[in-house]
């Protein structure tokens, strides 16, 4: 058994995924399974809420792949698209969906020849100036391809918003989400507009597809929220374990850069878990960690393949104890990103391939 562990629980995940389907019961929901599921497992992800959604979507076609070859006959959408002309004999092979962003597409789209038809989704920028066509490009795209005869009728819309997850930004929000009613009016395809946070916060613009990423994985995507505040489930729990403890004594110092200084005698536990492993090694002394039910702090910088926990003094936490790095009630990766900085998308996508997955699920 390897030392790390992400306990991945696959009724969370569907517990989630319901939770979102009754707060949209006219929408379709593609699962977003993107970089493996942001860290969870695409694959057994996917086979657990295979009764659930629609379909799934994911960033690349490998990634499609990968759910073909793992048996998943639902639809499967590209949201980036094909990045190469080739590529189109894949998507044929493996009967996949996927946006059109580009002019260079459309024109590939025009050459191919085949017997089959794709599912194709026309992508606009309402704003985020990341893919899609621009509002007065829209007319030309999708004339462009409607004259494809590889393409499958209606053609489908599809956008992005950018800053649903901050209310702070309320006014490039209704920006954006005019900017789309404007490019939708009169579209007679299938639309799909609504991630995580507009499904969240704007349930009232959802189209008739929908596609969740994070909050499927009990995780908020507002800062200064977590997933159990919006009735989620965390799905990943990260632990290791205590395999050494010290004894410390005031002015004792600890780690590298001798970063953090023992004020009154407590007991030191050496945690089996670093950065090499995923967690981030700009956690600051104090962060929490859960461990026999309590909570104790970090001290010292995270190590590659160690971190210090301040056990407290008296404690009686013993070698091989499991220390809970986020995703209880206590402590979520939430609140961990937070401490560093960034976004818990990316600690959870950040996991190496020294941490044993276990999954678990009830039904």
């Amino acid at each position: 058994m390897k030392t790390v562990q992400a306990q991945i629980d696959l009724s969370a995940l569907r517990h989630n995924v319901n939770l979102i389907r009754q707060k949209l019961p006219e929408s379709k929901v593609y699962s977003v399974l993107k970089a493996d599921a942001y860290g969870h497992g695409s694959v057994r992800c996917a086979k657990a809420l295979n009764d659930t959604v629609y379909g799934f979507a994911v960033a690349r076609i490998e990634e499609a792949i990968e759910l073909r070859d793992a048996g998943i006959t639902k639809p499967i959408l590209m949201l980036g698209g094909f990045f190469r002309e080739d590529d189109l004999n894949l998507i044929e092979r493996y009967d996949l969906e996927f946006t059109v962003h580009s002019q260079w597409q459309i024109d590939a789209l025009r050459t191919y020849s085949s017997d089959n038809c794709f599912t194709v989704w026309l992508q606009v920028n309402v704003g985020m100036q990341r893919l899609g066509f621009n509002g007065d490009e829209l007319d030309s795209a999708a004339a462009g391809l409607a004259s494809c005869a590889s393409v499958r009728k209606p053609v489908g819309i599809i956008s992005h918003l950018s800053c649903a997850d901050d209310d702070s930004l309320k006014d490039y929000n209704e920006l954006q989400l005019a900017e789309w009613k404007r490019m939708t009016d009169g579209w007679n395809g299938p639309k799909c507009l609504s991630n995580s946070a507009a499904c969240a916060y704007f349930p009232e613009k959802s189209t008739e597809f929908v596609r969740p990423g994070i909050t499927q994985y009990g995780i908020s995507p507002t800062l200064g929220k977590t997933g159990k505040d919006m009735g989620l489930r965390p799905v990943m729990k990260l632990s290791s374990e205590i395999i050494a403890i010290r004894d410390l004594k005031p002015g004792d110092v600890v780690g590298y850069g001798a970063s953090w200084v023992c004020e009154k005698p407590t007991r030191l536990a050496i945690v089996a878990v670093g950065y090499a492993d995923g967690y981030p090694r700009a956690v600051p002394s104090g962060t929490p960690v859960e461990i026999n039910g309590r909570l104790a702090k970090t001290a010292g910088h995270v190590c590659m393949d160690m971190m210090f926990i301040d056990l407290g003094a008296g404690a009686v936490d013993k070698i091989g104890d499991r220390v809970y790095l986020w995703g209880t009630d206590s402590v979520s990766v939430e609140c961990i990103a937070e401490s560093v900085n960034t976004i818990p998308y990316e600690l959870v996508c950040h996991l190496s391939d020294r941490v044993e997955f276990v999954y678990t699920d009830d039904r």
